[in-house]
This record gives structure tokens, C-alpha cells and sequence, in this order.
């Protein structure tokens, strides 16, 4: 019995912290697209110079200021065609483009400004010697534009904010995925419970058939 009610306490927990975790995963969610700033167009105002027009105004961005370039490509959900995906991260924040934005040509232009082989993922060349590895280079990018995973355009203010939501964010998910590991655990706990009676029952039944050998010699 008291096994039984430690497992329901326990289901109820975890199932409580599971509705909770979701819960704030959704609030969050609404409250980064209540905070995300939308990119309207994109201009080439010089050579290696563009303006990124944002809800909140205009933004200046150069060549210098590209940290980090992500392509995905994707398909488009009823014609099926093929629609790239690129994330351009930069000292102002980042710009999310897509193949089917009427600014993508000017976006495009940006991107080939400093990456002139179309890779996947391009990382600003920093002065690293020769014997640093791809991947020691991509951990320090990474690191890099931390600091800058918010929409371009977004007030320094809300910065704060932004990260506190994402960092919530995290926590609930790895709140949410504990628990779930939890209400799993029990289930495995109460069918090797179950089967230890069966193995006992079977161990009697030969020592008596034994002892009853030992009685009839």
C-alpha cells in the first residue's frame, strides 16, 4: 500500500509539473511574438552598406557588423516548391529573411557581400591560428552572438526581458521533460513489482515436490 500511494503521489506530481512546464511554454511563446520585431524591408544604401527597415525604424547595417549566417531550406506548405530560410546574425541583432519575402533579393545581396561560397552556416573569420579546428571555431562563434539572439530593431530596454523569457523558457522545458521521466519510471518500477511474486511462486513449487521426494525414499 505504501508503495502503491508513493507511485500515485508521485504520478500526480509529475503530472502536475508537466501541465505547469506547458503552461509556461506557452506564455512564453506568446511573449516572444509579442516582443519580435518584424523586418518590412530590406535597402542598399553603398557599397558593403544596407539599411534594415524594421517596425521600430531603420536600421544601419554593414559588412563588418555579420557575425553568423544560417541557410535552411524548407518547402513550401501548399505548392510543395523549395523556400530557403536564412538567419543573419549581427552586432545589431538578428534578421530573419525567407526566399518568399519581396526584400529577399536585397537580403541575398547581403549575405553574398560577405559569404561568396554559399555554405550552410558561415562564421565571421576572426585572427585564429592555423591549428584551431573547425569546431573550437564554431564554439567560439556560437558564443560570439549570444549576446545578440534578439530581433533587429528591438529596444535595448527590452533585451532584458527577451532573455529572461528565452532563459524561462529553457527552464520549463527541462522541468517538463524531468517530470516526464518521472511519470515513465514508476510504469517500469510497478512491472518488475508484479513479476517478483510469479518468481517466487515458481521457486516454491519445486522445493516442495522436493521435500516430498525426500519423505516417500
Amino acid at each position: 500500500m505504501f508503495i502503491k500511494g508513493n507511485m500515485i503521489d508521485r504520478e500526480r506530481v509529475a503530472g502536475a509539473t508537466i501541465l505547469i512546464s506547458l503552461s509556461i511554454i506557452l506564455m512564453t511563446m506568446l511573449g516572444i511574438l509579442f516582443l519580435d520585431v518584424k523586418v518590412s524591408n530590406i535597402e542598399l544604401v553603398d557599397r558593403g552598406l544596407y539599411t534594415i527597415i524594421t517596425d521600430n525604424g531603420p536600421i544601419n547595417v554593414s559588412e563588418e557588423d555579420i557575425l553568423r549566417i544560417e541557410r535552411t531550406y524548407t518547402k513550401a506548405a501548399i505548392t510543395g516548391a523549395s523556400v530557403e530560410l536564412d538567419k543573419i546574425f549581427t552586432t545589431k541583432g538578428f534578421i530573419y529573411i525567407s526566399s518568399l519575402d519581396p526584400f529577399y533579393k536585397a537580403g541575398n545581396q547581403l549575405i553574398n557581400s560577405v559569404d561568396f561560397e554559399g555554405k550552410p552556416v558561415w562564421i565571421h573569420s576572426n585572427n585564429t591560428g592555423s591549428d584551431v579546428t573547425l569546431e573550437q571555431r564554431q564554439k567560439a562563434n556560437l558564443k560570439l552572438v549570444k549576446p545578440f539572439s534578439y530581433a533587429i530593431g528591438t529596444s535595448s530596454n527590452l533585451t532584458i526581458v527577451i532573455f529572461s523569457v528565452l532563459s524561462l523558457q529553457y527552464f520549463a522545458l527541462s522541468m517538463g521533460g524531468f517530470a516526464l521521466l518521472v511519470l515513465i519510471f514508476p510504469l517500469r518500477l510497478r512491472t518488475g513489482i508484479s513479476d517478483q511474486p510469479f518468481k517466487r511462486q515458481d521457486l516454491e513449487f519445486p522445493l516442495e515436490e522436493d521435500q516430498r521426494d525426500a519423505v516417500a525414499k
